[in-house]
């Protein structure tokens, strides 16, 4: 059984790639909040060609360390995946394409089954969204 899944894509112009984006989720992943299924990044060059790039072979220690321990099958971003991206993304700018699996929500999962409940609808309220609707009070 699987929690929710999710994917993230965030994006920059130019390749800013630190490994301040995969720090952030180090812990959540460490505690057993997330787990991470699969992570990508592509870039968009100035003639629109787009590519994936190999973060771990940019030299950084950490970004190396990071994706040796926390190995994903790489084959789960697909090139269809990845020509969709390349489709949101401006010349000039690289994304960040992350998939990740909710472990917080298997023991919900497992207690509405139990008393076989069933899921209506679901959704996500971005952030920015909420502070509007307090700015609305």
């Amino acid at each position: 059984m699987r929690g929710p899944i999710d994917y993230i894509i965030v994006g920059s112009e130019g390749l800013k790639f630190d490994g301040s984006i995969l720090k952030a989720i180090e812990d959540p992943i460490n505690n057993g909040t997330i787990s991470l299924i699969a992570l990508s990044a592509i870039n968009k060059d100035s003639q629109c060609n787009v590519t994936t790039l190999d973060i771990a072979s940019d030299g950084d220690d950490y970004l190396m360390e990071f994706t040796q321990k926390y190995a994903v099958d790489a084959s789960l971003v697909t090139q269809d995946d990845i020509t969709e991206v390349g489709e949101l993304l401006a010349p000039n700018t690289a994304a960040g394409f992350l998939v990740i699996e909710h472990l917080w929500a298997k023991p919900l999962k497992q207690a509405l089954l139990n008393v076989n409940a069933y899921l209506i609808a679901e959704g996500r309220i971005h952030p920015d969204a909420v502070l509007e609707l307090n700015e609305e009070k």
